[in-house]
This record gives structure tokens, sequence and C-alpha cells, in this order.
């Protein structure tokens, strides 16, 4: 007997000539037994480095890719032939990268460094150099309107949400420019979404953990010192005792719900449309948020060995390297002087000048960090091009700040609350309004749990369809749960590392997947049984619970800040009673000179 509702019937009744069929196109998405039959259908080895960002345009017949190659490249997703490659005049690694709706020439990207590029494939003489150098942060997303292909919005850690209008102006060379800002929020943006349905409402996620809804209508471009009223703010509360970074956000096609993406914790679903909690507002969360604890180890920028599927917790972890034994000491020894606060005064008082070998005072850097590592916020440092690793979430490498664009060590960011990015400023200069955030609550609709979202500062959770949600994770796998559920239906195994970006097809059950690998992944409904096994999703969701909490403490350092502390610790040897036995007996095992530092 047929289903009243399901895909066979809509394909047994479809009318003829029916292009548009909504109802098969929807039915194709919602179906769980093609869900479970998702299979790699080819891989597009077309970059030199890290994929950051993937989009369709409105028909799906074109697949845009961009990333740390600095390359927009444009792909056939049913012929696999390559449409466009073109190497962009960005000079830091490509965060995102979109088509401009009703468009498929006119494409937008945004860099490490927070510059925009507005280009458009039939003049490329004319737009290759079209940029807006506005934003003094890298900027990590940008939204572009339905239906309007001249105008867009992009947020950054300078703490603002901007709209552009290409229709009045096509660049911008003025640093921190007050021209286009649609809000200072005052704290460091991490993403933002349009509402499909509903253009106007522009939801904004901040490093606070909160996400505010405001209605663009009722905000003045051009006047930075409005402060916002959101429509509707939402967070959850039990994650009150420290700030979790929201990496990604989506509404549901309807417009009705809001999936949100924490890192180092799961995917959460809120409901648009119920009545707001007026017992809970926004402010009191704010408020009552206790400082976090401080971390517990460290871990060198491009250590990847705690991801992919073949990763381990530690504790089951074969790793015995040198390196590995060489971190666990440096990790004792400055876990043990930056939690200390004895140590950490000490260090400072016992600093002179002639005791630094390097051309910047190491002790400010020293103090910089010392101060903010109990308010760490993830960064993007901006890697050299051959093919470090720039999503990394860690702490930003202060070593040198007077290092050129190209060097490994520049940081892209500077979101701490501690340590501000600068201010944007007028002729006459104003502090930032924020939000008033005396708004209720969104309630809580649904917590979507198993995967780790740890590594990587782009980890996209979407909607596939009304009945499933799928995101990224560390473990290399997507992950599909049941919508209303809440239940692992597929995995998916798509990156030897990370996969940060998920994009379903706009009509057809298809799915682009790209991460730390150097490939995209189309992914179609090939197998012809179900290969959905649930002993490996409960082995894989008790791994990854074990590894998140592990990582939960744990901040990202370059080498480079390593060894210069240590030569700066070897420095204060010297000094009588200038360093406890603890860290001098360190700096005698592993000795500046030693091999394991070549």
């Amino acid at each position: 007997m047929i289903q009243t509702n399901g895909m066979f019937r809509n394909v047994f009744f479809q009318p003829y000539n029916d292009k548009n069929n909504l109802k098969l196109q929807n039915s194709v998405k919602n179906s769980k037994h093609l869900v479970q039959r998702l299979a790699l259908e080819k891989v597009l080895d077309q970059h030199n480095g890290c994929v950051n960002s993937l989009h369709w345009n409105e028909t799906g017949s074109l697949l845009l890719s961009a990333g740390d190659d600095k390359t927009i490249i444009i792909t056939n997703p049913y012929t696999y032939e390559l449409i466009v490659h073109y190497k962009t005049q960005h000079k830091t690694n490509i965060l995102c990268a979109k088509f401009l709706p009703t468009t498929d020439h006119r494409i937008i990207s945004s860099g490490g460094d927070g510059s925009i590029l507005s280009l458009d494939l039939k003049r490329l003489e004319r737009t290759e150099f079209n940029f807006f150098n506005c934003h003094d942060g890298p900027c990590y997303e940008l939204e572009v309107i339905p239906g309007e292909p001249n105008t867009f919005l992009s947020c950054s850690e300078d703490c603002t949400v901007r709209q552009f209008d290409l229709r009045s102006i096509d660049k911008c060379t003025k640093k921190n420019c007050i021209e286009n800002i649609l809000v200072d929020c005052g704290k460091a943006v991490s993403t933002i979404a349009i509402n499909p349905i509903q253009p106007y409402q522009l939801a904004i996620a901040t490093i606070d953990s909160v996400v505010r809804i405001v209605d663009r209508r009722k905000m003045i471009i051009h006047d930075p010192t409005q402060k916002i009223t959101p429509e509707y703010s939402f967070t959850v509360p039990q994650l009150n005792h420290r700030s979790y970074r929201i990496t990604s956000l989506s509404y549901s096609p309807d417009g009705r719900d809001m999936l949100a993406s924490y890192a180092n914790e799961e995917v959460y679903l809120f409901s648009l449309n119920k009545d707001p909690n007026t017992t809970a507002v926004a402010n009191d969360f704010l408020e009552n948020a206790p400082c976090p604890p401080p971390f517990r180890r460290i871990r060198l920028r491009g250590d990847w060995a705690d991801t992919g599927p073949s990763s381990r917790p530690s504790e089951s972890s074969m790793r015995s390297t040198m390196q590995s034994a060489v971190m666990t000491r440096m990790s004792d020894m400055l876990v043990h002087v930056f939690n200390t606060p004895s140590l950490r005064n000490g260090l400072m008082q016992n600093w002179r000048p002639n005791y630094s070998v390097f051309s910047s005072p190491l002790p400010d850097v020293i103090e910089r960090s010392l101060n903010n590592f109990n308010n760490i916020e993830p960064r993007t440092p901006l890697e050299n091009e051959q093919g470090e690793h720039s999503m990394e979430v860690g702490i930003e490498s202060v070593v040198n700040e007077n290092v050129s664009s190209n060097n490994i060590e520049q940081s892209a960011s500077n979101s701490n609350n501690q340590r501000a990015p600068k201010r944007i400023k007028s002729k006459s200069t104003f502090e930032s309004p924020g939000f008033d955030d005396n708004v209720p609550l969104l309630p809580l609709k649904g917590q979507y749990k198993g995967h780790r979202n740890a590594r990587t500062l782009i980890k996209e959770a979407v909607f596939w369809g009304n009945n499933f949600i799928m995101s990224g994770s560390d473990c290399g796998h997507v992950f599909v749960w049941d919508r209303y559920t809440c239940e692992i239906v597929m995995l998916l195994t798509a990156d030897a590392h990370v996969v940060n970006c998920v994009q379903p097809h706009p009509t057809r059950p298809i799915l682009a997947t790209s991460g730390i690998d150097h490939n995209v992944k189309l992914w179609s409904p090939l197998r012809g049984n179900n290969m959905f096994s649930q002993l490996q999703v409960d082995e894989l969701v008790k791994r990854n619970k074990i590894m998140i909490e592990e990582s939960k403490d744990t901040v990202t350092v370059s080498p480079s800040l390593i060894v210069r502390m240590l030569a700066y610790f070897n420095q204060l040897r010297r000094v009588p009673n200038g360093l406890p036995g603890f860290i001098l007996e360190t700096l005698e095992e592993y000795s500046l000179q030693g091999p394991e530092w070549q």
C-alpha cells in the first residue's frame, strides 16, 4: 500500500510537465530511506589547501568553493566539470565565499584579515581589486539576502555587523569606516544568519554564547551609536558557567526554528514561534555567568593527532612520540606558571630589558597572554601558504606584532575582551553601544549530541529538508540526526581530520562536504542497502564524549610562542631566584639546543 505522504506516492502521482514539484523535492529530502543510503559520489581534487567555504547557486547547478589557497572554484556538480578556477587578490586565506542571489557570475568572499572582495567573473579586470577593507578583524561569515543581488551583510571579530549596498559603492579602502555599520555589538561576532522567509530578521551570534535576533527594518545604517533592542534572544542556560563560541547559525526552511552549533558543546534547536520565557532574560544569564576555569593543557598549532576517524582519547592513545612527551612537560610547566599568581607576578618582576634577546619585549607578550588565558576566545591565525591549517581554534601567537601579513605568526584577530580590537572611530570617538539585553529568552526545543566541535572556528550545522539535521565533526564524520527524536540516523566518514562544511543541494538529495582535506566531496543516495550501524554510532559517541572533555580546557599555541618563552626562561636562569626549581628542571631536561627543537 502506498504511503499517504511518502516519497513513492509523490513520484507515482507526479503531474506531467511539473518542473517545480516541491512536494517531490521535499519528500526526497525528508526520506530516512535515502538518508541512510548516502554514499560518496565524487571527490573534487581542485584545491591546494583546506576548503573553508561551500555554497550552491540558487538552482543547484553550480557549486562554489574557496579556502586557504585563496582560490575561488566553481564546479558543475552533475558532470564534475571545472567551470571557474580563479586565484583572487586576497592577501590571506578565504573564510567565506558566496554567490549573490539571482546571478551565477557575481561572487563575494571574505578573508582572514577582514577584507571582503566583490567580484564579477564577467568583468574580472574591473572588479578583481574591489575590496571592502572596513573590518578590523577576520570576517567569518557573509550573508546574502534572498532576491537581492546588490545587498549583503558581514560580521567580524571587530564587533561589527555591516550591510553593503553595491549600487552605491563597490569598494572601500578606509579601515574602521562607519559608513556601512548596521550594528556595533560591543563584542566579537562569530556568525550571522538571515531568515529565508522573513529576510528582515537577522540573527547575530556573539562570543558571550548569546544569539540575538534583530529587525533590520528598525536599524539605521551609518549610526553605530544606536543601542539595539533585540526582538528575541536565546542561549543555553546550562552553559552559563563559561562562554562558548557559536560556530554556525541556520534557520529552518520555514523560518520558524533556529539551529545553533556551540564549540566544545552540542548543536541546539530553538523555536522562534513559541512564547518567550518571560521568567528569564538575557541580562540574567550574562550577569550570573562566572569566570571560566583555568586551562589544564596546551597543544601545538598544527597538531591534528586528536582528529579524524582513527583518533582516540589520550588515555588509550599509543602516540608516545618525542613531541607528545615534550608537550606534556611543557604543558605542566606553562600551566603551572599561568595558573599561579605568585609565579606570574614574579615572572614579570624579575624581568630586565637586557635579558631579552628579541626585537620585541617578550615580557609584554607574556603579560598579555597571562592576563588573557582565563578569558580565552578562539582566534584565527593567518598561516603560510604551504598548507598550515588556518581554522584551528587557539590563542593568538602574540610574539611579534610588527610582522608582515604573510608571516605565519601574525594574528588575524584579537577578540579578547582584555585586549579588544581597534574600535571603530569617527571624528568623535564613541563607546560601543552594544545591545539592550533586557529581553526574554527563547525556549530550547532540541539538543543533538554525539559529534565533536572543538578544533576549528568553522563547524556548520544545517537542516537536511524538514526532518533531519547535519553537522561536521572533529572525528572526520558527518553526523545526521532526526530533527524530532534527536537520534543519530546516519554517519558519513568525510575527512581524514575534521569536517567543517556541510552544504545540502537546494533541491536534490546531494550533499557537499569539506574540511581539512584539500578537496570537496559530493554525496548522494547510491547505496543499495542501508549501511547505518548503531554499534558504530555508540562507539563513536562514547569516544567523542571523552575527547570533548579532554579538549575543553586545552588551548592551542604556536611553536614560536613556546620556543620564545623557553628562551626567555633560559635567560632568567641567570637571575638568582628568578625561576622556581620546577621550571629549571624542565629547562635542563629540554634544552633549546636539543634535537627535539630542531
